[in-house]
């Protein structure tokens, strides 16, 4: 049956590239309104690859085993996100992590361009490591350059460049299964075609001929809620909805 087989039928970009936002914060223009938008995408069913049994590439991000729950409380306690960033359901961004970062909104009036490069997390460090059930990989984010400690601005513009990265096809198997295929083709044509329902037809032929990326493996949970200490040093999860 045709249907079984659509999520291989999708499209790869030859090189293995990623294409970064523009403009990158802080030098964005944030829209404020009254109130956190709804526009973003409704809430998708609960991924079936973050239940699957381990090992898995996804085995960090499941839940720690009870004997672990007191470090990770304490090590929480002692590490802690900056304001902007920090995990929550009500978040101060309002972020589509399939947009670029100057797509941001807010409810919140005290954001400034000097906010944003204020350092990601307390203590400061000099990088960062986010994990999510919702992907295989870990995201790594570094200073720019000339730049010790990791930023505010650093966390929306990497993690928006990671999520633009190129899959191959042998990453877009690692998936496992035709049904968890065709929903991150399924994400991705809805990616491209979003550009044409907005007028842009340029960017909806950019789009789908560039093909699948990490974005798409998120199925739609495209909303950032924050990030928030694990019980591993320099190691972060990145909350989405």
């Amino acid at each position: 049956m045709p249907g079984r087989h659509r999520g291989r039928h999708v499209h790869f970009s030859g090189a293995d590239t990623f294409y970064p936002p523009s403009p990158p914060v802080p030098g964005l223009t944030f829209s404020v309104s009254s109130k956190t938008s709804s526009s973003g995408p409704a809430t998708p069913p609960t991924p079936a690859y973050a239940t699957l049994p381990g090992p898995t590439p996804y085995e960090f991000c499941l839940p720690e085993p009870k004997a672990k729950a007191k470090a990770k409380t304490t090590t929480s306690t002692t590490h802690q996100a900056h304001a902007l960033l920090e995990h929550s359901d009500s978040p101060l961004l309002n972020y589509d992590v399939s947009l670029p970062p100057s797509s941001i909104s807010t409810h919140y009036h005290g954001i400034t361009s000097a906010r944003m490069l204020e350092p990601a997390v307390s203590p400061p460090q000099a990088a960062l490591t986010l994990h999510t059930p919702h992907l295989p990989w870990s995201i790594t984010i570094e200073p720019t350059a000339n730049e010790r400690t990791v930023t505010v601005s650093d966390v929306l513009n990497g993690l928006h460049r990671a999520l633009r990265a190129n899959v191959t096809p042998a990453e877009f198997r690692t998936l496992g299964s035709e049904e968890l295929m065709g929903r991150a083709a399924d994400a991705y044509r809805s990616r491209y075609r979003r550009c044409k329902r907005n007028g842009n037809l340029a960017k909806y032929a950019e789009e789908k001929a560039q093909g699948v990326k990490r974005i798409d493996f998120l199925m739609g949970w495209n909303g950032f809620r924050g990030i928030s200490a694990t019980s591993k040093p320099g190691v972060w999860r990145l909350h989405l909805a």
